[in-house]
């Protein structure tokens, strides 16, 4: 199992979370798994309720969504990004 740092911006962590939380797993998708676990409040910030996500995820820079999605592979030490949905007109 691969120990990766979640980074979480304020809009998805709020002014009294935590800006990065160090999580385990052998994908992206049972890490974000185990820092819900962790924080809760979380869920609703990363995923909807049908359960797909609902930010950003980038695993050392690349967007997973062209990659592997929830299934990418961590490996110990990577990076995991949380980007908060952006829209404006």
């Amino acid at each position: 199992m691969a120990k990766a740092l979640v980074r979480l911006p304020v809009g998805i962590a709020g002014p009294e979370g935590p800006a990065r939380l160090e999580c385990e797993g052998r994908t992206v998708g049972d890490a974000l798994a185990a820092c819900v676990a962790g924080q809760p409040r979380l869920r609703t910030r990363i995923f909807r309720e049908d359960g797909s996500v609902w930010v950003g995820i980038f695993v050392n820079g690349h967007n997973i969504r062209q990659g592997g999605g929830l299934d990418t592979p961590l490996r110990d030490g990577d990076e995991i990004r949380l980007l908060p949905p952006i829209a404006g007109g």
